[in-house]
């Protein structure tokens, strides 16, 4: 196994413009703290691929852009995704237009859990959250339905450490780093959490569009080819499952980053 880095800190290896997002360990996609400070790597390949996503928040470029194609397909291209603080302070001002969704997640509003499975034994399991909730509200503020999203990319084995103590040092690496990708982990983790989550909100009347699961287009491919490369097409609607896959485009000559191009739409 042979792995690169990509992105370190949302730009190549050594740009200059990712010092500042270098030296305070933030995520230039969430302007927060990078959530994996250690290694900084949005996007790494290995020696036969194109550049695969791993960290989640890399998803959440141009402005959480994700989450809003999400919302315009479901809602309707009028509407306007917003905090849960926004929708509290527009319904105190008595502003609200009924076309606002209210996107609860991490940053916004906390993700929330969903009712737990009952075990053969009496016990307890453990919690369930769904990453996002994108709740469509009344000009009165009361929910008229929602929609669920989790965002997943993948996993890596091994490790990349010296790689990235040579890009936080300033300087050049040359070769692989002995890492890889952990495929399995779609198996063991990805699919068993979407079919429990799913399972969970067709039993929820105002879900109206189900689950929709946001990935790298490699993770997706991998989800086709363990259920048979097979999926059939059904209408967005409640007890869905949809897919939406990205891919990182050519480097931006002007941003020095990589663009989001939307892979696959699969409902």
């Amino acid at each position: 196994m042979a792995l690169k880095i990509v992105e370190f800190f949302g730009f190549p290896p050594l740009s200059p413009l990712a010092s500042g997002y270098i030296s305070g360990k933030q995520c230039p996609y969430t302007v927060s703290p990078c959530i994996k400070p250690n290694h900084g790597a949005c996007s790494v390949r290995q020696t036969t691929s194109e550049p695969i996503i791993c960290c989640p928040n890399r998803l959440y470029a141009e402005n959480y852009r994700v989450l809003r194609e999400v919302a315009a397909e479901v809602f309707g291209q009028q509407i306007e995704l917003i905090t849960a603080a926004e929708g509290r302070a527009r319904k105190g001002s008595e502003s609200l237009t009924g076309s606002e969704v209210i996107a609860f997640g991490k940053g916004w509003g906390g993700e929330l859990p969903l009712p737990r499975p009952k075990r053969a034994d009496g016990a307890k399991s453990g919690a369930y959250y769904v990453d996002w909730i994108l709740a469509r509200i009344d000009a009165d503020g009361e929910l008229q339905e929602f929609t669920a999203v989790e965002v997943q990319t993948i996993d890596t084995t091994g490790n990349y450490r010296d790689q990235s103590d040579a890009y936080f040092a300033g300087e050049t690496f040359d070769g692989w780093s002995k890492s890889g990708m952990n495929w399995e982990n779609v198996n063991k983790r990805i699919l068993p959490q979407l079919i429990y989550k799913g399972h969970v909100l067709r039993r929820e009347a105002r879900c109206s569009k189900g689950l929709f699961f946001v990935c790298p287009e490699q993770v997706y491919q991998k989800i086709r080819d363990r259920l048979g490369n097979n999926l059939h097409e059904y209408p967005v609607g409640p007890g869905t499952l949809s897919f939406r896959s990205y891919q990182l485009g050519d480097v931006d000559p002007s941003t020095m980053q990589r663009p989001l191009v939307r892979t696959a739409v699969q409902n």
